[in-house]
């Protein structure tokens, strides 16, 4: 196996280990994304792992490519440790986000908890990560998640970043939606 495979098996098995497993911080309820287990199932996830270059041309380009593949709901990518403190990188997402939300794709950063990264000098250290999501799929999955108490543990500011961020932004930079016009046939008007 290459490096490159390996950093991919190892975010699968955080997926399959972690993700989608009902967590002891939701008593055993729910697991950390509740929907990743059916998007896993139906083959709508993949994962993709940085090799060399420049980490923001590979997270636009995934997220582009991402966009462009409607059966995949949520695409994770993997960089070394150290990436999360490059100068910028949040930021750098954040821009991006505006320019792929009108096509509803998502993106957020995070680390792969409970993983060990294999790039180089990473010590123990997790892997940093980019999930792009489809935004649609994951703004109905927050509405529903809302209406249980899937919510109600996660602290205040974690919920305000992750839940209430991705809504600013929806409403900010999704698409607008046209208003309905009314169908005016000129044969059904009436002289009065």
């Amino acid at each position: 196996m290459t490096l490159n495979e390996e950093i991919v098996a190892d975010l699968w098995k955080w997926i399959h280990e972690f993700v989608t497993v009902p967590n002891a911080f939701y008593n055993n309820k729910f697991a950390p994304c509740p929907y990743a287990y059916l998007a896993v199932k139906t083959n709508a996830v993949d994962v993709v792992a940085w090799e060399s270059g420049d980490v923001r041309q590979f997270i636009k380009d995934k997220g582009i490519a991402m966009r462009d593949a409607p059966h995949l709901t949520t695409r994770v990518m993997a960089f070394p440790p150290r990436t999360q403190f490059a100068w910028g990188i949040s930021e750098y997402v954040e821009e991006l986000n505006r320019d792929l939300i009108p096509d509803n794709v998502f993106l957020n950063t995070g680390i792969a908890k409970t993983t060990k990264s294999r790039y180089p000098n990473s010590g123990d250290n997790p892997y940093f990560i980019v999930v792009a999501n489809s935004l649609a799929a994951v703004l109905d999955g927050a509405n529903s998640l809302a209406k249980s108490d899937y919510y109600k543990d996660w602290p205040k500011e974690h919920y305000e970043i992750v839940v209430e961020r991705r809504a600013r932004m929806a409403k900010l930079y999704g698409k607008k939606q046209e208003p309905k016009k009314k169908d005016v046939r000129l044969d059904e008007k009436k002289e009065p």
